[in-house]
């Protein structure tokens, strides 16, 4: 596997990685808040950023 492959792989399971925290969290009935402080997160930045999981003053820990 070539160096740009390996890190497309990378990105990928990443992205795979952020969709299961998603879904995990939305079975928990977690999903529209901040993880780390309990904010609502708005459905426009939920329908922007569908993986968001922290509000605007948190964006550091998404």
């Amino acid at each position: 596997m070539s160096e740009s492959e390996s890190s497309t792989a990378q990105r990928v399971e990443a992205l795979l990685n952020d969709v299961d925290r998603a879904l995990e969290r939305l079975r928990a009935g977690t999903y529209r808040a901040c993880q780390v402080c309990g904010t609502p997160i708005s459905d426009a930045a939920l329908v922007e950023s569908p993986l968001l999981a922290n509000c605007p003053a948190h964006p550091e820990l998404s």
